[in-house]
């Protein structure tokens, strides 16, 4: 009996202390649930990158931008992509008739997000684009990033009629290897950012045919028609019509839309407010807000070459209307008016090479403007004329 009360006892004792022990076990796992620290919030950077390309958006104040948001210790940069190429002032372009070649000026813009970063950055960010519009050279910017958003309304692409743009003139093999160029680069930025490249040719090559079905929730992309019920046309090899094209609903070549990008895996979701973008994203509770100069640089940068555009066209205005006025008939007249040209040039030649990267040819040819080249060579007549001419 004694050992029997004995045994339960120890027994007794035994589960006693296994059960403080678990006890003082879960107890400090309780209070570190309780009372431990959450994970540092992401402190997000947030630039809106907006009007046209090549123009307004450029090099300069992306790069700037992105340097702010590094010396912030940025960890998410998202940037809002809204831009829309334009003829003339006000005409936008069908997206089958923009040029791919604006692919070359993309790839002064592109190296920021990829080599800069590597380059320059401890921390490598987390890179978001969220797409309104990039069409024309901005379609290529997205790409770059392995995250992209859209609005409901977004459209990104109009780089369509590389094989008009190449012609059907010329040595065939040239041409080709022209294509061939210009195309793998494209697909390289494509594949850097995890993207299927046929997709840009798809965007790019007029009448590529290609369409899609979903395997396990992933798309599967087919160089054909679709040929069974779960299989989707992206471009087909038809001749779009006007009223596709007035749309924006083009066949023949890919302008993805929200609901494309998102089927295809280009977009991963879609935002039509930044609170709904920051959940999406996973850091709607859990983020800080840096106040940065996003906004300063791009709107500056914006001001600025509107000013100097405007400068340029004024003082090449007071040139040709002087230079039509000429009727200097004293040495001393024809130095000072040959002066005032000199310096009304100069002028034009340091905004020119102030702003070079937003002056391209296509605001060159609609400005009616001159390249610094010939202006450096008429500069260089006056100053002849100047030293040929005597009292």
């Amino acid at each position: 009996m004694l050992q029997r009360i004995g045994k339960a006892l120890t027994s007794l004792a035994r589960g006693t202390l296994a059960a403080l022990v678990g006890v003082a076990a879960i107890t400090p796992m309780v209070a570190r649930a309780q009372t431990g620290d959450s994970p540092t919030p992401a402190r997000v950077y947030y630039m809106e990158v907006t009007g046209e390309f090549g123009y307004e958006i450029t090099q300069t104040p992306i790069r700037e931008a992105m340097r702010d948001a590094r010396n912030q210790g940025a960890d998410v940069v998202i940037v809002k992509l809204d831009s829309t190429p334009k003829i003339g002032e006000y005409e936008k372009l069908p997206d089958d008739k923009q040029s791919f070649d604006e692919l070359f000026r993309a790839q002064e813009i592109l190296p920021i997000f990829t080599d800069e970063i590597r380059r320059e950055w401890t921390k490598k960010p987390r890179i978001v684009f969220w797409v309104k519009k990039a069409m024309g050279g901005a379609a290529f910017m997205p790409f770059v990033a392995p995250e992209i958003y859209m609005t409901s309304d977004a459209r990104m692409g109009g780089v369509g009629g590389i094989g008009v743009m190449l012609g059907s003139t010329g040595d065939e093999v040239v041409r080709q290897k022209q294509y061939s160029l210009r195309m793998a680069r494209a697909e390289g930025y494509l594949i850097a950012g995890g993207y299927d490249p046929k997709i840009i040719r798809a965007m790019a090559e007029p009448k590529y045919v290609l369409s899609y079905r979903l395997e396990g929730g992933r798309p599967v992309f087919l160089e054909r028609l679709p040929e069974r019920p779960d299989e989707f046309v992206l471009t087909t090899d038809e001749d779009d019509s006007m009223e596709a094209v007035v749309r924006g609903q083009t066949r023949s070549v890919l302008t993805l839309t929200a609901d494309t990008a998102r089927a295809i895996g280009v977009s991963k979701g879609t935002a039509d407010n930044f609170d709904d973008l920051m959940f999406q994203l996973g850091l709607s509770r859990n983020h800080t807000m840096i106040q940065g100069r996003a906004a300063r640089i791009l709107d500056g940068w914006k001001r600025d070459v509107e000013i100097a555009s405007k400068e340029i066209k004024k003082r090449l205005e007071e040139f040709s209307q002087g230079a039509e006025g000429q009727g200097a008939n004293t040495y001393d007249a024809r130095t000072q008016m040959r002066g005032k040209q000199i310096r009304q040039i100069d002028e034009i030649i340091a905004r020119l090479t102030r702003f070079q990267e937003a002056f391209g040819p296509r605001w060159h040819g609609v400005n009616g403007v001159p390249p610094v080249s010939q202006f450096r060579i008429l500069k260089e007549q006056i100053e002849l004329q100047q030293l040929i001419d005597k009292k």
